[in-house]
């Protein structure tokens, strides 16, 4: 089967009238993969299959994977083997969020694309830190390219003036800064503020319950906690960083916030590659699972085994709590107004990046009659 009809898409259809969106409805395609895929199958075989099958946060999807079945074998890696899957996480983190920063967020809003070079200097940084015996000199050179192509001024000037609120200071200079600008100018500073519900930090217990319940499949659809669809994010993560209340304070939790919480999100991966994650795995010999953290948010993993056979195989990405049918995404949506379907398209395409689906998406807007 091709993995593009394993990945699947999201549909997210809005209905429209004078102006107003009137309904909205997110309908994913994604497959459970998991008995249906992995059953039968060696446990140590897994993380090379998930690997292969998701590209998007590929190392968070492996490094979850074989942790969850090292666990359900009752193995357990050595530490440095675990240092060097958290500092690769860490790198892919960084540099997601450099990507969705300087291509998907300036597509989104119809703003100048990097030039090829650009994204070529990018990649082959990538390289370089993951192959660098000491990382520092290359992430000095990371530093270098941020400040260069998308803040404009030094980190530690960004930071200061984003903790003070200074906004014409940041728009001054940077991709990030004309990103501010455009979206002010259209008067979207906050758009999409709605309350949201931050995903709290839930034990291995309370996963491996959720997990092996008897409505397992309908929580993988669409999960909860307690009945409520709860956010996970770079926001959700930033959530109490300080350099975040001023932003909070001004435009709720509106593009602005979301777009300040991802840089800040992103100069946290830069400057603390090497930190250990969260405590968040647990699990006994047989059940295995694995909680970690990626650029789009918290991702979850559960395997169980006999005989060193997969018997299920669960996987909760972000992505199913950020776009549940009456998460985050949905409230946002239901609060637009625009002057056409063009503007509310655009409209919807910004809220749907800030929140940065791992799959396809189509967008349909239909007037409603």
């Amino acid at each position: 089967m091709p993995t593009n009809l394993l990945t699947g898409q999201l549909t997210i259809r809005l209905r429209w009238r004078q102006g107003k969106v009137t309904a909205v409805h997110i309908c994913s395609s994604r497959l459970r993969l998991g008995t249906r895929f992995f059953a039968g199958k060696p446990v140590d075989s897994a993380p090379k299959l998930v690997g292969m099958l998701f590209s998007l946060c590929g190392t968070a999807q492996s490094v979850a994977s074989a942790r969850a079945c090292e666990q359900a074998l009752g193995q357990q890696a050595s530490p440095e083997a675990e240092q060097q899957r958290d500092f690769q996480i860490r790198v892919e983190a960084l540099f997601e969020h450099l990507l969705r920063l300087s291509q998907d967020w300036n597509t989104a809003l119809g703003c100048e694309l990097p030039a090829p070079a650009e994204l070529h200097t990018l990649f082959k940084l990538k390289r370089e830190l993951l192959q660098a015996t000491d990382p520092q000199p290359v992430l000095a050179e990371i530093r270098q390219w941020l400040e260069t192509h998308l803040l404009g001024m030094p980190t530690s000037e960004w930071q200061e003036y984003c903790c003070i609120g200074d906004v014409n200071k940041l728009v001054s200079s940077g991709k990030i800064g004309n990103l501010v600008s455009v979206l002010q100018a259209r008067g979207w500073d906050s758009l999409g503020d709605t309350p949201i519900h931050l995903l709290p930090e839930l034990a291995a217990d309370w996963w491996q319950q959720r997990l092996a319940s008897a409505d397992a499949e309908n929580f993988m659809a669409e999960p909860d906690v307690d009945g409520q669809a709860c956010e996970t994010s770079a926001l959700t993560r930033q959530w109490g960083n300080p350099g975040l209340q001023v932003w909070r304070e001004r435009y709720g939790n509106g593009l602005i916030t979301r777009l300040v919480a991802r840089v800040l999100d992103m100069l946290y991966s830069l400057h603390t590659p090497l930190e250990r994650e969260w405590p968040g795995s647990g699990g006994t010999p047989q059940a295995g699972i694995s909680l970690l953290q990626t650029a789009r948010g918290l991702l979850a993993h559960r395997v169980t085994q006999q005989s060193g056979l997969i018997r299920d195989y669960q996987i909760v990405a972000p992505t199913e709590w950020n776009f549940h049918p009456r998460g985050s995404l949905q409230n946002m949506l239901a609060t637009l107004q625009g002057k056409d379907e063009a503007d509310l398209s655009q409209q919807a395409r910004i809220l749907i990046t800030a929140l940065d689906p791992c799959v396809d998406y189509q967008l349909e807007i239909i007037p409603d009659a």
